[in-house]
């Protein structure tokens, strides 16, 4: 029924925010994946709205940047 099936390769990224201290400062604890199919998950400690936001920027970049890998197919 037409060709081989391909799957859309997913990424994943959880971000754990909370304020700690006096005054009180952003930290987050990120961890993601760019390809749940394959092994391998990052995680990260971050703190600050920039410093948080720059790690998910990477992230972005990276599973976009990975747009050329060989699609998984279904034979």
């Amino acid at each position: 029924m037409g060709g081989p099936a391909v799957h859309e390769r997913t990424a994943v990224l959880v971000v754990r925010a909370w304020l700690h201290g006096d005054p009180p400062v952003l930290a987050a604890r990120i961890t993601y994946t760019v390809d749940v199919l394959r092994p391998g998950e990052v995680a990260v400690a971050a703190a600050g709205v920039d410093d948080i936001l720059d790690t998910v920027s990477r992230w972005l970049d990276e599973f976009v940047a990975r747009a050329g890998d060989e699609p998984v197919t279904d034979a």
